[in-house]
């Protein structure tokens, strides 16, 4: 159900989607990227 809404969504648009397995994907974004706790960035005092 939630797929065909979706494509019902997406249909009008010109797109191309395309799949860069682990490290051959160089460019991914933030969103894809492992995050890291921000505990782990502050300084210890």
């Amino acid at each position: 159900m939630r797929q065909r809404r979706w494509l019902e969504f997406l249909k009008d648009y010109d797109f191309e989607l395309s799949y860069h397995p682990g490290k051959a994907n160089v460019v991914a974004d933030a969103l894809s990227r492992k995050s890291l706790h921000m505990s782990s960035l502050m300084a210890k005092e």
